[in-house]
């Protein structure tokens, strides 16, 4: 196994709260240097969420078989709450609290539905963990490279986690969503992967949709040309000439 392209020892933030670094900067040579997602540390805060999202999803069963509390219908509406605006991967947000807020809806009425409801809720949960791993492999397969055969997060990583940024105490969930979400902030052109606007602002699109080079060859000519952009620039010929002579 490949070991996990992580950024340890230069990581985005310190103690997981403030800091995360700007999308571009220069290093040492000159050249502009783009900051990317770091894959151990995405790895672990992923495996996190996961976690608490199974734990949470499964304590609505004891609620199919309990008559109705107050108490506890406040816990589901803060939950969902709770959901909305912490849960990572926004793409899958959505579905899976308007469910958790529709069995919050039928919990005081008690409808003969609302098995029914509990269980899209269930299959909400698991269309957002696989909705959110496929962006994860897609952008940063280096994760993949941070877990083991079941899925989780290799030791060595975890216990690199705790060291880094929870020597001081564990991290809050607030935190934990802050930077995961301000790591993927840094994945380029996460809503367009296939880069489908910048091919036609090229004008490697045709009217009706086609890219005659192909998309794979498109996406190639893009990437040379902004790795070109993104080098020192080379100083012309007639400067240098004109240097010469100013130095005799």
């Amino acid at each position: 196994m490949k070991p996990c392209p992580s950024k340890e020892g230069r990581g985005f933030f310190h103690k997981g709260l403030a800091g995360v670094q700007g999308l571009y900067g220069r290093n040492n040579k000159g050249a502009v240097a783009i900051a990317t997602p770091d894959p151990a540390l995405i790895a672990v805060l992923i495996h996190r969420e996961h976690s608490r999202l199974s734990n949470q999803v499964k304590t609505l069963a004891r609620v199919l078989r309990a008559p109705f509390s107050d108490k506890e219908h406040q816990r589901l509406v803060q939950l969902a709450a709770n959901w909305r605006s912490l849960l990572a991967f926004d793409d899958g947000t959505p579905k899976l609290a308007d469910a958790l807020e529709a069995f919050i809806a039928a919990y005081q009425q008690q409808p003969p539905d609302q098995e029914s409801l509990h269980d899209e809720v269930v299959l909400q949960a698991g269309i957002y963990r696989m909705g959110h791993w496929a962006l994860v492999k897609h952008f940063i397969p280096g994760v993949t490279d941070c877990l083991d055969n079941f899925g989780s997060v290799l030791p060595k990583y975890r216990e690199a986690f705790k060291r880094r940024y929870e020597a001081d105490g564990n991290l809050s969930v607030e935190a934990q969503s802050q930077v995961l979400k301000a790591q993927y902030a840094l994945i380029q052109n996460r809503r367009d992967p296939y880069r489908h606007e910048e091919m036609r602002r090229r004008g490697l699109v045709t009217a009706d949709g086609i890219v005659p080079m192909g998309v794979k060859e498109a996406l190639a000519l893009i990437e040379r040309e902004e790795a070109q952009a993104t080098q020192p620039a080379k100083r012309g010929v007639v400067a240098w000439v004109a240097d010469r002579f100013r130095r005799q």
